[in-house]
């Protein structure tokens, strides 16, 4: 049994203790995440900038500190890439500069940094770790906000950052990276959104949920027992295999001593305690990183630069990653990152996107939608009605056949050469998705979609042609 000091520890880490017998009860979230940021303050300490930001995702202020470039070139001429930071539980956004010696490590790179903020004030005025989750409800008999840290960071921030600053706005011109609860953070954004972030970084990241370690009783997920849906949607491990052509970087200790820590624990109680917790938590972290790496490995996808060497869970050992990671990062940068084709998605959300597609599923019941994606076709299985919208690629005004099934619809592009379309995949399901085996999808519809090339001559005409 883990002594309740060591728990606490273990929960300000990240990382819990095994789960108990019973689990809170949870209201659920009742309302939609809706969307929009704006700014309402800005102050500047040399380069480093913090913003404070109204979003209505959070439903009240955040901040976010923004490292410039050394010689930012204000005038919007140069595009800088940007690398997004995450903290790891118990921390803030300051711990980048104040600790982890940020400036340093960047040096004259010239590269934005952003660093937002993944934790709050819960209603008790206690930290409130935010698991980087748009959260399932809040524990009954807690008021205020339901968070979605996710939707703040990944559909408001990334765009404002993009919006005010010159950016490469693209996968090849963004980077993300996390600290523990942050690691996972990372990768998980970066699955769950492929093609948002061409390379992330995990040091000593959870990157596992279903491990006994990762699972906190609360009301961030939901109770896994009945949620297992929510759970693996937001489990970098099950999202592994949406990860393909994105750059990965995963670095964690083996929770056996190394370089930053006593060879022996030391004789003072409290501080033998501190060493054990340290090392515990770290055993844990290696043992997701190993699930993890398995995952992709069983997904095809080999671009991962993975090394465990002795060590805790302490900031010498993430300090030394970060430097790693920032000197891997800088050669891969480069103008462009290719889409791969084909690429894969499982994805739970509502609405999702994936190398410029976008996705937006109409059903009574929270599942996977699982999609092969080819550069003119794509295969969807799942049910109810899922939104397509293809990636701005096609000539703007043409009218291009699109073979949805058995059938076949002409479709005239935007102005920014993009085709929307609609796929029937049948009656919604009833009941939430509780397989996740090898025959999950027994019995689910499966569409196939072809798009054609652009077609002269009326609607009619169109249709007749091949897709």
């Amino acid at each position: 049994m883990i002594p309740l000091a060591m728990a606490a520890v273990l929960l300000s880490t990240g990382f819990a203790a095994p789960a108990g017998p019973s689990w809170p009860v949870c209201v659920v979230r009742d309302a939609p995440i809706r969307l929009g940021v704006s700014q309402v303050g800005r102050a500047a300490d040399g380069r480093l900038v913090t913003y404070t930001l109204r979003s209505r995702a959070m439903r009240g202020e955040q901040r976010v500190d923004v490292l410039l470039p050394e010689r930012f070139d204000a005038t919007g001429r140069t595009s800088y890439p940007t690398l997004y930071l995450l903290h790891g539980a118990g921390g803030n956004r300051k711990n980048w500069t104040e600790r982890d010696q940020i400036r340093s490590v960047i040096g004259d790179l010239p590269i934005i940094v952003v660093m937002p903020d993944g934790s709050d004030q819960g209603p008790d005025g206690k930290n409130r770790n935010g698991g980087y989750t748009d959260w399932f409800g809040l524990t009954q008999g807690t008021s205020g906000p339901v968070p979605a840290w996710e939707s703040y960071h990944v559909r408001e921030l990334v765009p404002f950052i993009d919006q005010i600053l010159p950016t490469q706005a693209n996968p090849a011109g963004r980077a993300i990276a996390g600290i523990s609860m942050g690691g996972g953070g990372a990768v998980k954004y970066a699955a769950a959104f492929p093609g948002t972030f061409g390379y992330a970084g995990s040091f000593s990241g959870s990157l596992d949920n279903a491990v006994g370690a990762g699972r906190q009783q609360n009301c961030v997920r939901g109770n896994p027992d009945e949620q297992q849906v929510v759970w693996r949607d937001n489990n970098p491990t099950d999202l592994a295999g949406n990860l393909r052509g994105t750059h990965l970087f995963v670095r964690s200790g083996t929770g056996t001593p190394g370089p930053y820590d006593s060879p022996k624990p030391p004789g003072d109680p409290a501080e033998r305690q501190r060493w054990q917790t340290r090392l515990l938590v770290e055993a844990g972290a290696h043992q997701m990183a190993q699930h993890f790496l398995a995952a992709l490995e069983k997904s095809g996808i080999k671009d991962v630069n993975a090394r465990f060497l002795p060590g805790s869970h302490s900031p010498p050992y993430w300090q030394r990653d970060l430097r790693e990671f920032v000197s891997w990062l800088e050669p891969l940068l480069r103008p462009r990152v290719s889409t791969p084709s084909p690429f894969q998605v499982s994805n739970a959300r509502a609405s999702f996107t994936a190398w410029g597609w976008t996705f937006a599923a109409h059903r009574k019941v929270r599942e996977f939608s699982y999609l092969i994606v080819r550069r003119d076709a794509l295969t969807a299985t799942g049910s109810g009605r899922l939104d397509v919208v293809a990636p701005p690629n096609r000539r703007p005004g043409r009218r291009y056949p699109i073979k949805i099934g058995d059938r076949t619809q002409v479709v005239k592009a935007d102005r920014h050469g993009r085709l929307a379309f609609s796929i029937d995949l049948g009656p919604s399901h009833t009941a939430q998705q509780t397989d996740f085996g090898p025959d999950a999808t027994k019995g689910w519809s499966s569409v196939s979609v072809k798009i054609g090339t652009a077609c002269s001559g009326g609607r009619k005409e169109c249709t007749g042609a091949r897709a």
